[in-house]
């Protein structure tokens, strides 16, 4: 088993990621490139400086825009929105597979509706999708079937929690949104038919197995440690988990590894080794989003990176550490900072409401000025003004 010490087992982590800038990941091709490694990327509504999905990709892929992921999720399809880790965004050649995950939720729904007081959806779903079979693309605000009643939690109107449990047995996707509203469409209209079934043959066994491995492909290397990593269906249970692990082990399709200082063992994906070998060739600053893949298990984060991180979005004000949505800074495989910044929306501009440096990092002239240079490439991706005085304005 090799031995990585731990700045060359950070180096090879953000080398896989292409956080360093490496390799020549650049629109629309770097995109589709970058979600064939790590095959999904967390979703999450909040819109402070951006949205997750779109901060995730912009610390991989030069030039990127909001545009070309919404295009390749809701004009050409190559991306869907689904459960996964939790709900993610992932390439539509898994959906077959996700049958699995899919056929867990529906098994385990109505304890969920009952709480909810909505049981009567499953009395109206073929209503439901018909309406949607006739009408196409068709929102929460465009349907009203069964009851309107007070909810303990989510929809109000039944139609609508009927779209939610029909998109998660996968009779429904998501064909379009227009900021957090999701409009739903026949999957059979919207996926590719090659996409569609999943092959009868395969074995739960199987799907582990591509799971387990595919899951360690998102971050890059993973312990057996649950945590934020292994969330969701499946992977969060310790016995099956392990198993699978030991089978891949043995099939020789994932490698065990340990990292200096930490005593757990670590695996790899042996077929997307590749792409951690090759070194930055230039310093490098990124701004990370707080889902951000790196950042799934905050344990092994800290271990690995001697960085604690907390999303504090759902703290009490009273209770944070730092702040609402608080971005960590890497630098060339260390995290030196995190800042908050005010929100893009109301501001119209880039400005940096409170900076905190890490206690052992000493800024000097060079990683201010490569800070800098990141807000101007962080500004151009937001679209909004990265003139002089804004920059002054930082305060970094």
């Amino acid at each position: 088993m090799k031995l990585y010490p731990k700045d060359e087992a950070r180096r090879m982590l953000c080398r896989y990621h292409n956080l360093d800038g490496a390799e020549a990941l650049c629109g629309k091709k770097g995109v589709e490139k970058i979600m064939q490694r790590i095959h999904s990327i967390q979703y999450d509504p909040l819109n402070v400086v951006a949205r997750n999905a779109d901060l995730v990709l912009q610390a991989r892929v030069k030039d990127y825009s909001e545009s070309v992921l919404y295009n390749l999720l809701y004009n050409e399809h190559k991306l869907i929105d689904g459960f996964d880790k939790e709900m993610c965004i992932y390439d539509a050649k898994d959906f077959a597979r996700f049958q699995f995950v899919r056929n867990e939720y529906e098994k385990h729904a109505l304890p969920t509706l009952k709480y909810r007081n909505q049981t009567g959806v499953l009395n109206i779903l073929d209503d439901v999708r018909d309406f949607v079979e006739k009408h196409g693309k068709t929102g929460t605000k465009d349907i009203s079937i069964g009851e309107v009643r007070e909810s303990r939690w989510g929809h109000k109107k039944l139609s609508s929690a009927a779209l939610d449990y029909l998109f998660n047995t996968g009779v429904l996707t998501v064909t379009d949104k227009r900021g957090t509203q999701k409009y739903f469409d026949l999957t059979e209209r919207v996926i590719d038919s090659e996409n569609l079934s999943c092959n009868p043959n395969m074995t739960v066994e199987e799907f582990l197995e591509w799971y387990v491995e595919r899951r360690i492909q998102s971050v890059g290397f993973l312990w057996n440690k649950s945590g934020g990593a292994w969330q969701g269906r499946f992977l969060s249970e310790n016995k099956l988990r392990s198993s699978t692990l030991q089978m891949l082990i043995e099939k020789n399709r994932i490698e065990e590894i340990q990292i200096e200082g930490i005593k757990e063992s670590f695996y790899i994906s042996k077929k997307y080794k590749k792409y951690m070998k090759n070194r930055a060739t230039n310093n490098y600053v990124r701004f990370i989003a707080p889902l951000d893949n790196i950042m799934w298990d905050r344990q092994m984060l800290e271990m690995l990176f001697g960085f604690t991180y907390s999303w504090e979005v759902y703290t009490p004000v009273k209770k944070r550490k730092y702040g609402y949505y608080v971005l960590p800074v890497l630098y060339n495989g260390q995290f030196i900072a995190r800042f908050e910044a005010e929100p893009i929306r109301k501001a119209e501009e880039f400005i940096i409401k409170n900076w905190w440096w890490e206690s052992k990092v000493e800024p000097n002239v060079e990683i201010r000025e490569m800070i800098v240079n990141e807000i101007v490439r962080f500004t151009e991706f937001l679209q909004i003004d990265n003139s002089p005085k804004n920059t002054i304005k930082l305060g970094v």
